[in-house]
């Protein structure tokens, strides 16, 4: 009992500086509770605690008899899992010593059979070789050559189908590119003839222009090489040459003889002086305007010098100048069309013919002379094989120049665009200012081939032949002539040795 009282007694001091409790429905002081109430409440406390304590016991217990339960279920699960596995690999085990077992079998089996194969491919290869002759060696290079011909032929045959394939395509589109570059290019053709006019407004000026005894129509005609006509016709005079820029140098002199009315030996001079300082300076204007064509705006001075006299020479009739155009004009289309160079096009166009400026000097092919022109002035070689291979006996290394080649091809192929005759003409005359050219050499300062190639006028330098060498050189050139020229008829040859004493009178 004092136990009690004295665990109640320490419940009570817990409560630290309470002096009273709550009994029942009242506060009564803790000194007034007799013992054995204290007592009875201890033992009710003590009681509960007890039993709240064997509670959570027998929860925890049950709790743990669960868990307990769960635990060994999953162990039995895991064990039948393992077990499990452990069977099937037990199986697989097995099954590969089984496999390592048919493999060794199987390998054995194929190494007899290898050996086998060996045997009988040595015995086949020395049948072979007794039965063909052959080693192996040399079959196998039998079957190779074989195999390189069966390869060669079947090379040819889709080569053959492919060239056949692009021929119908190339020959389809070539013809539409080409018409649509004729089509696209507008040119207006005067055919060149070998005379020219000059108006006069009173046939008077016809005896003005013969000079008393002819004396000044022998002056003009010897100065420039040209054929002057005085006929019938009213109110003209004609002036004939085969050389465009003799016959416009004379046309120019002429129109300025009669315009001033004085007309002399020694006035003629002085006019023909200003015609070709006038024609010179015409003949860098047209070069200008072939250069700005041609879009070339740095083009070297000595090559537009060059091209300027295109316009003073003829291609089978044609202006070589009008000519050039059409075929720079053609050639820009074509390279259009075909995604080439346009300005290098262009620009072998425009000199594709410049040797015909030439060739009375030079005796060489007209595309010859041009690729060494264009030599000559540093440009490029691939340009330099577009000009001079227009006519195919260079080989074209460009698609440029193919270009080239096949405007100038269509350009002369239009219908109406070269006279062949007038082209013979041209040459035949050429032809006979060159003999006395070559045979002369340095003796000889000017050659005129005038009345249509009847006549070769030939003026030499007195200072390095005499007369009598005179009848000599004349001699030897109409023998020349007469064995190497083809003509029509005869050929006057006429030497001029003309020599002045000058002296001023002060």
């Amino acid at each position: 009992m004092e136990l009690i009282i004295g665990i109640v007694a320490a419940l009570v001091g817990s409560a630290g500086m309470f002096s009273y409790l709550k009994f029942g429905k009242k506060w009564v002081n803790v000194k007034d509770i007799p013992e054995e109430e204290i007592a009875r409440v201890a033992d009710k406390l003590i009681s509960k605690k007890i039993e709240e304590a064997e509670k959570e016991i027998e929860e925890n217990k049950r709790k743990s008899d669960d868990r307990l339960r769960e635990l060994r279920k999953e162990t039995e699960e895991h064990e039948e899992l393992l077990l499990e596995r452990e069977k099937k690999l037990n199986e697989r085990t097995k099954m590969i010593d089984k496999k390592s077992e048919e493999l060794e079998v199987s390998s054995e089996s194929v190494k007899k059979m290898q050996r086998g194969l060996e045997k009988t491919r040595m015995q086949l290869k020395e049948e072979l070789e007794r039965i063909s002759g052959l080693t192996q060696e040399e079959a196998k290079q039998k079957l190779m050559s074989q195999v390189d011909e069966d390869i060669k032929d079947y090379e040819a045959k889709k080569i053959r189908q492919a060239e056949k394939h692009v021929e119908e395509i190339a020959d389809e589109r070539g013809k539409e590119i080409l018409v649509e570059s004729m089509q696209r290019i507008v040119t207006d053709y005067v055919g060149e003839t070998t005379t020219s006019t000059i108006k006069i407004e009173d046939d008077k000026v016809k005896g003005r222009v013969i000079g008393k005894e002819g004396r000044n129509i022998r002056a003009f005609e010897k100065l420039t090489g040209v054929d002057v006509i005085v006929d019938e016709s009213p109110n003209t005079i004609a002036l004939s040459s085969f050389d465009p820029l003799r016959r416009e140098i004379a046309a120019v002199a002429l129109s300025k003889l009669i315009g001033d009315g004085r007309i002399h030996p020694s006035s003629i001079e002085e006019a023909i002086r200003k015609a070709k300082n006038e024609i010179s300076i015409e003949i860098k204007k047209n070069g200008q305007i072939l250069a700005e064509e041609a879009g070339w705006p740095g083009i070297d001075i000595g090559l537009l010098k060059l091209i300027g006299k295109m316009k003073y020479r003829t291609s089978y009739g044609q202006s070589l100048m009008s000519h050039t155009i059409e075929v720079m004009r053609l050639g820009e289309v074509l390279a259009a069309e075909l995604n080439a160079d346009i300005d290098l096009v262009k620009r072998a166009c425009l000199l594709h013919d410049v040797g015909k400026v030439l060739t009375h000097k030079i005796d060489s092919p007209h595309h010859h002379i041009s690729g060494q022109v264009a030599r000559k002035y540093g440009l490029d070689d691939k340009l330099v094989n577009a000009i001079e291979s227009h006519h195919l006996d260079i080989e074209p290394q460009s698609v440029e120049a193919v270009i080239v080649y096949l405007a100038d091809a269509i350009s002369g192929a239009r219908p109406g665009a070269r006279k062949d005759s007038y082209e013979q003409y041209i040459q035949r005359i050429e032809a006979l200012e060159n003999v006395a050219k070559e045979l002369g050499g340095d003796k000889i300062e000017e050659v005129f081939a005038i009345k249509a190639g009847r006549e070769l006028r030939v003026i030499v330098k007195p200072a390095l032949i005499t007369d009598d060498e005179m009848t000599v050189l004349a001699k030897d050139l109409a023998a020349t002539i007469e064995k190497t020229q083809n003509y029509p008829g005869n050929v006057e040859v006429t030497l001029i040795r003309e020599t002045r004493a000058v002296e001023i009178a002060r």
